[in-house]
């Protein structure tokens, strides 16, 4: 039976474990992507069943030594490893849910990608600071400062700032609510321009 069960956990680790290193960034490891992760259901399938052959494992390794040996107290000591590690699972899960009920900042591969993205336009002249929020596993609100070229003519600067929409939506599809703060209009004492 354990080994039925075991069967069963491996068969749905495979499938979370596959599902992970597709939505990963090539640059991040595993688990950089459960912890940057913004969709619970994968990760939580993932550690809970890597939890169950853990567990399988040490409760195998418990029967076997305290049969080899005629010791009662492999079972026990097993029995407390297995509790230790569904505890730390547990409490891991439930910081990285919590983080997502109040809005975590989204991944930094995608952050740097948005930075690199806009930096890149002819019409930036330097990037402020770039705050995100993580609304569900597929949308994020972008708030993001943007020093534009001196001289823009006001025509000129709100084609710059839909061109950067349209180029965060297409690479970022994730990112569905975009607010650009136009520096420079803070500084001429004009409201800036929320897209």
């Amino acid at each position: 039976m354990p080994a039925l069960s075991a069967g069963f956990d491996f068969y749905s680790w495979r499938i979370s474990y596959r599902v992970l290193r597709l939505k990963k960034d090539p640059n991040e490891s595993l688990w950089d992507e459960i912890i940057g992760g913004k969709d619970p259901t994968i990760f939580t399938v993932f550690l809970e069943d890597s939890a169950g052959l853990v567990g399988t494992g040490l409760a195998f390794t418990a029967i076997f030594l305290g049969q080899r040996f005629k010791n009662p107290y492999f079972d026990p000591i097993a029995s407390i490893l297995i509790g230790l590690v569904l505890a730390v699972i547990a409490v891991f899960l439930g910081r990285e849910s919590g983080a997502l009920l109040i809005g975590e900042r989204t991944n930094r591969a995608r952050i740097r990608r948005v930075n690199e993205m806009i930096q890149s336009d002819e019409a930036v002249e330097r990037v402020g600071e770039i705050l995100t929020m993580q609304l569900g596993p597929e949308q994020v609100l972008l708030n993001v400062e943007i020093q534009f070229q001196k001289g823009l003519t006001l025509d000129r600067l709100e084609s710059a700032i839909d061109r950067i929409e349209a180029r965060i939506r297409e690479v970022e599809p994730t990112i569905q609510r975009i607010f650009i703060e136009a520096e420079s209009f803070k500084k001429s004492g004009q409201r800036p321009r929320a897209a």
